[in-house]
């Protein structure tokens, strides 16, 4: 195989599969990226760690067809650190191979293609999603438990994409989504980023077509609960308030909350909600102005802050709810997102 592209093109294509090169795989393979330079013109990367696969391709100016196994950090590295107008010239054989650019030459150790594991192939319909705000929210929500494998991942199912840890939960519509089930790793999501993606399922592994790439996904197994049970089909109070001095109040008594068990306790009394945090001796207290009736409940603060960043479009928010101890539902006013977080129970 022989082949000649630029520093830029290189740099970028090992750049975009670099996320599932494994660092410390039990099989050495794994830690390679498989290239194939094309008849026409073509040089595709791919890499796998056996959970998320990644396939990506760049122009190239194809000598000598043919594909090979080189190790992946240090090809990328060696390609980075090379000048931005370098035209690369990577030669394989059976068991080296040499990257050359203007008075520069390295040599690297190849393994052969028929090595590198195939990719799992998906070849049923896709769906066009943005998952976009709705995925980055969501992996905010996700479980890092691994004893809840389930939810260490993002649900997107009946028209919208859905997370909890089992303390919160996230309900977002997402267009498009009617008619596909599947639930993704958080890491997978997490690469899919903000880009328009076209998401294919079949046999327990997800295709997701992007614009500069192609991921392969194993799909997480087993029954994900029926979180959209869980809202409360009414409230006792809802209590709505300016979402901006919301956050900033939370944000200032977290720095007390934070030195002790990370809970704040909402008091709302005669229009003004009072927020407050105590620990071992110090403490802190907020007012703002709030309309609805009374209501008390303390949280945990950094579910609390992170169900408001999702709805940082919003100039208020309402929380509902129905006792110190059940659901808490928080909405934004121009959006048709749901975040519910469970209420720390606190002694008086």
């Amino acid at each position: 195989m022989k082949l000649t592209a630029s520093q830029a093109d290189l740099s970028q294509l090992l750049r975009t599969v670099a996320s599932a090169v494994n660092r410390n795989p039990s099989h050495p393979i794994l830690s390679h990226v498989l290239l194939i330079a094309s008849p026409n013109g073509q040089l595709t990367a791919s890499t796998y760690n056996l959970e998320i696969g990644i396939t990506a391709s760049c122009v190239a100016a194809v000598d000598t067809e043919g594909s090979i196994c080189l190790p992946a950090q240090m090809l990328r590295e060696i390609i980075d650190r090379s000048d931005d107008d370098d035209a690369i010239t990577i030669s394989a054989a059976d068991d080296s191979s040499t990257i050359a650019a203007a008075g520069s030459i390295y040599q690297l150790p190849t393994q052969p293609a028929e090595d590198f594991p195939d990719l799992p192939a998906v070849t049923a319909k896709g769906h066009q999603l943005d998952l976009g705000a709705a995925g980055r929210a969501a992996l905010a929500v996700v479980s890092t438990d691994a004893a809840k494998a389930i939810l260490q991942g993002v649900r997107v199912a009946d028209g919208h994409v859905c997370a909890t840890d089992g303390h919160r939960m996230l309900l977002w519509p997402l267009e498009g989504a009617a008619g596909v089930a599947v639930t993704l790793p958080a890491a997978t999501v997490k690469l899919i980023g903000s880009e328009p993606a076209v998401i294919s399922v079949e046999r327990g592994h997800a295709a997701i077509c992007l614009p500069d790439c192609t991921i392969h996904s194993r799909i997480l197994d087993g029954a994900y609960p029926d979180v959209a049970k869980l809202i409360p089909a009414t409230f006792e109070a809802r209590i709505t308030c300016d979402r901006h001095r919301l956050t900033r109040a939370l944000e200032r008594v977290a720095v007390i909350a934070e030195a002790h068990n990370n809970v704040v306790k909402l008091t709302a009394t005669d229009g003004e909600l009072v927020i407050s945090a105590d620990a071992d001796g110090r403490n802190g207290c907020e007012r703002l102005r709030c309309d609805g009736p009374d209501a008390k409940w303390a949280f945990n603060v950094r579910y609390l802050l992170d169900g408001l960043r999702i709805y940082r479009d919003c100039d208020t928010v309402t929380l509902a709810g129905n006792s110190p101890t059940t659901p808490v539902v928080l909405t934004g006013a121009s959006m048709d997102v749901t975040y519910l977080v469970m209420p720390v129970q606190v002694r008086e």
